[in-house]
């Protein structure tokens, strides 16, 4: 009986001895220095863009080499460049921030090699409590750590990423132009923080943008003046995290981000 607990025990100590499958290394989100974007086509104004400040999340990567983006966007936190598209966008026709404050996004696993090079992830996007299949594109961010994880060939400072492209899309500049012409002021939100961000060498910054078709998620607000099409950016920056954690089961993951708005001509009924 002796032997056969001494042989248990060693046995169990090996088990607890080895690595945990599926841990992950955690890159948090710092929500002090990211944001959400979105962009809509406002007929006879053009595009108009927005932006939404509240975010939270984190970046998992496994030893495997994937990496998966949770993503929660607080859209009470909106800003437009006007309180008539505020208004308006925060509404039961578009967001609808009172009943539906938050939208969530988490990607299925991809190659974290594409958060340096870029690439396509798709993931869950919830939004006003309707859950669908997004796609983002990861714009190139050459940053140590995504080479240290995954081999991918960057540049050696995390800082490099402090000199980014805008995320909604590349024709943010443009449709922050239109927003001012449109407003007869200067927007409230900048087409970008990437290209104006002091170097930071302690964080990485990630970018994505995609679009959705708002009228799948209830989003069918001034259907004649606003576009049906609603693009969507996501600017991060993320820092290491000390925790280790398991990564949970794919099938287990809850539904997806992102984060349409919308803009339309002004004095837009509420």
């Amino acid at each position: 009986m002796t032997r056969a607990w001494r042989w248990l025990l060693t046995a169990l100590c090996c088990v607890c001895a080895l690595p945990a499958a599926g841990a992950t290394a955690s890159l948090r989100i710092d929500s002090t220095h990211s944001h959400a974007e979105f962009g809509v086509h406002v007929l006879w104004f053009g595009k108009v863009v927005g932006r939404l400040d509240a975010l939270h999340g984190r970046v998992r990567i496994d030893t495997n080499g994937q990496a998966r983006v949770d993503v929660v966007v607080d859209t009470r936190s909106l800003r437009m460049p006007n309180t008539d598209y505020e208004a308006f966008a925060s509404g039961p026709g578009f967001f609808d921030s009172a009943r539906y404050p938050f939208i969530d996004f988490r990607s299925v696993p991809f190659p974290v090699k594409h958060l340096g090079t870029g690439g396509p992830v798709e993931g869950a996007l919830t939004l006003r409590g309707i859950t669908h299949t997004v796609r983002f594109d990861l714009l190139p961010q050459p940053c140590a750590w995504f080479a240290d994880t995954s081999g991918a060939s960057t540049t050696d400072t995390p800082a490099a990423a402090s000199s980014a492209a805008p995320a909604v899309a590349t024709t943010a500049p443009a449709l922050a132009a239109s927003a001012s012409s449109a407003a007869g002021t200067a927007p409230a939100v900048a087409a970008t923080q990437a290209a104006t961000a002091p170097a930071d060498r302690g964080a990485c910054r990630v970018l994505a943008r995609g679009y959705i078709e708002r009228s799948r998620f209830g989003m069918r607000g001034h259907r004649f003046i606003i576009g049906d099409r609603v693009e969507l950016g996501l600017v991060l920056r993320v820092r290491r995290s000390s925790v280790t954690q398991a990564t949970p089961d794919a099938t287990n993951a809850a539904p997806a981000v992102a984060n349409p708005a919308v803009a339309s001509s002004a004095n837009l009924p509420r």
